[in-house]
């Protein structure tokens, strides 16, 4: 069977609103449960790509942070 994460994650989530998708995420996150991070990373990649180097690297910088941190 040939499931295609990135389809499936999309589809299901396209037609949310700001506030079903900021619960999305905040429920993925509260909850610990390692089966939606495939979803949290395509919801990343969706954006990812469109940022600009600065945005990018901004970002990567709070990510570093916080790993240190930990």
């Amino acid at each position: 069977m040939n499931i295609d994460i990135r389809e499936n994650v999309i589809n299901k989530i396209k037609t949310d609103s700001t506030e079903d998708i900021l619960n999305m995420i905040n429920e993925s996150v509260n909850t610990n449960d390692e089966l939606v991070l495939p979803g949290l990373g395509v919801v990343l990649e969706l954006f990812w790509n469109d940022l600009s180097i600065e945005e990018k690297t901004n970002i990567s910088k709070l990510i570093e942070k916080k790993l240190k941190s930990k």
